[in-house]
C-alpha cells in the first residue's frame, strides 16, 4: 500500500514538472521570441480615388396628362427596358382597386399550385421518395437566398416548395385532396373580380428605353453633349442641391434613357492625368455593386490641384438609374492576401519565402506573392502547407531566433 502510494506520487509529481516545463518554455518564447515574430494574418490593400459626382445621361420625361385625384400604379420597375407605347404606370380610382388586382394575382398562383397537386395525373405517378429529395433541396435554396439577401427570387422559390409539398402530402395520402381550398379560392377570386373597375387612365412611353421614376428637374439641363461646358461650381452646386424643384414638373411620373450607358461628373483635388482612359472598378456608398467604367478625361480648373474628372460606363442597376448625385470610390488597384514582412522574406533553393515557428522549431514556408508594398507582401491566401498560411507565426529574423532556440 505504501509502495503504490509513493509510486503515484512520483508519478504525479513528474508530470506536474512536464506540465510547468511547457508552461514555462512557452512563456520563454512568448517573451524572447515576440519581438522577433509576427502573425501571419489576412490584409487588403486599396488604392482608389473618392469624391462626390453627378450622373448625367440623355433622358427623356413620361408626362401623365390625368389631373384628378386617383392613384397612380407602376407596371414596371426601375431599370425595366420599355418599347414604345407600352404602358408604365395605370390609374385607378382607389387603392382598394390596385389591391384587389394584387389579391387576384396571388389568389391564382395559389389556385394554380393545388390545382396541379390535385391532378391525379402528377400525384399517382409521383415517386415519394424523390419528391422529398427535392423538397430538401429547395428547401435549402430557400434558406441560402434569405440569408445572402436575394428577396427578389425567394417568391418564386416558396412557391416552389408549396406545390411540391402539396404534391407529397396527396402521394403519401396525408391529404385527399384539395377540392374544397379550390372551390374557396375560385369563389374568392370571383367576388374580388366582379368588384374591379376600370382604370382612370394609363400612361404610356413615348420611346423605347430604360425606366426610372425618379425625376428631379434636371432631365433637361444635364445632357451628355453638354458636359464640357460644366464648371465646378456648376457640379458642386448640384451636388448641394440634387432635386431642381424650380424645374419639377407634376405631370412628371418618370422618364427614359435610350440606352444603358451613362457618364458621371466630379471635381477632384488630382490634376495628376496618369489614369486617363485607364478602365477602374466604380462603386456607391448605397450600394454593394461595383462597375467597370473608363476615365474619360481630367481636367485642370486652374485653382491648384483642383480638376474636373468624367467618367463613362456601359452597366446600369435601379439603384444608378434612379441617382442623380452619390459618394464615389474608384478602385486601380486592391489585393487581398497574407501579409508578410520584407525583412523576413529569404530565399532557399531559389523559392521565395519565410520562416514560420512550429512549435519551437523554424520551418521554411513558401510565398505566392501577388502584391508587394514598400515594407510588406502579400501572398495567396492558400491551405497547401508548402506555403505561407494564415495564422503561421513568421519569423523577422531566422538566425537571432534559431541561436535563441
Amino acid at each position: 500500500m505504501i509502495y503504490r502510494r509513493i509510486r503515484d506520487a512520483i508519478i504525479m509529481f513528474v508530470l506536474a514538472m512536464c506540465v510547468f516545463a511547457i508552461i514555462l518554455s512557452q512563456i520563454y518564447l512568448n517573451v524572447h521570441g515576440g519581438e522577433n515574430t509576427q502573425d501571419a494574418v489576412l490584409y487588403t490593400y486599396k488604392e482608389s480615388l473618392s469624391f462626390t459626382g453627378v450622373f448625367v445621361r440623355d433622358e427623356t420625361v413620361i408626362y401623365s396628362d390625368y389631373m384628378g385625384d386617383g392613384v397612380m400604379h407602376y407596371e414596371v420597375s426601375d431599370g425595366s427596358r420599355l418599347s414604345k407605347n407600352s404602358n408604365v404606370a395605370i390609374i385607378y380610382d382607389s387603392y382598394t382597386q390596385i389591391y384587389n388586382r394584387y389579391r387576384i394575382s396571388r389568389l391564382n398562383e395559389e389556385l394554380e399550385n393545388l390545382r396541379s397537386a390535385n391532378d391525379p395525373g402528377v400525384t399517382d405517378y409521383a415517386q415519394p421518395e424523390f419528391i422529398n429529395n427535392q423538397i430538401n433541396e429547395n428547401y435549402k435554396n430557400l434558406l441560402l437566398n434569405l440569408t445572402e439577401g436575394n428577396l427578389d427570387i425567394v417568391y418564386d422559390q416558396s412557391l416552389d416548395l408549396l406545390k411540391l409539398m402539396n404534391i407529397y402530402n396527396v402521394a403519401t395520402n396525408v391529404e385527399n385532396g384539395f377540392d374544397t381550398r379550390i372551390s374557396r379560392l375560385e369563389d374568392e377570386i370571383g367576388n374580388l373580380t366582379s368588384a374591379l373597375k376600370e382604370p382612370e387612365a394609363t400612361v404610356s412611353s413615348a420611346s423605347t428605353g430604360y425606366f426610372t421614376s425618379h425625376v428631379d428637374g434636371y432631365e433637361s439641363k444635364l445632357t451628355t453633349d453638354g458636359i464640357d461646358s460644366m464648371t465646378a461650381d456648376d457640379i458642386r452646386e448640384i451636388i448641394k442641391k440634387p432635386i431642381n424643384t424650380s424645374a419639377s414638373d407634376k405631370r412628371a411620373i418618370g422618364k427614359v434613357f435610350k440606352d444603358y450607358s451613362w457618364k458621371m461628373v466630379g471635381v477632384i483635388d488630382v490634376a495628376n492625368r496618369y489614369f486617363v482612359h485607364e478602365n477602374l472598378q466604380f462603386s456607391i456608398d448605397s450600394s454593394e455593386q461595383t462597375h467597370t467604367v473608363s476615365v474619360d478625361s481630367i481636367t485642370p480648373t486652374g485653382n491648384g490641384n483642383e480638376a474636373i474628372i468624367v467618367i463613362s460606363c456601359n452597366e446600369l442597376d435601379s439603384e444608378l438609374a434612379s441617382t442623380r448625385t452619390a459618394d464615389v470610390e474608384l478602385t486601380f488597384v486592391e489585393a487581398t492576401g497574407i501579409r508578410a514582412p520584407r525583412s523576413a522574406i529569404r530565399f532557399v533553393n531559389g523559392n521565395k519565402g519565410v520562416y514560420v515557428m512550429v512549435g519551437e522549431q523554424l520551418e521554411f514556408k513558401k510565398l505566392d506573392v501577388i502584391y508587394e508594398g514598400d515594407d510588406y507582401v502579400l501572398s495567396k491566401n492558400t491551405s497547401d502547407s508548402e506555403y505561407l498560411n494564415l495564422y503561421d507565426r513568421i519569423v523577422i529574423d531566422p538566425i537571432s531566433q534559431q541561436s535563441k532556440t
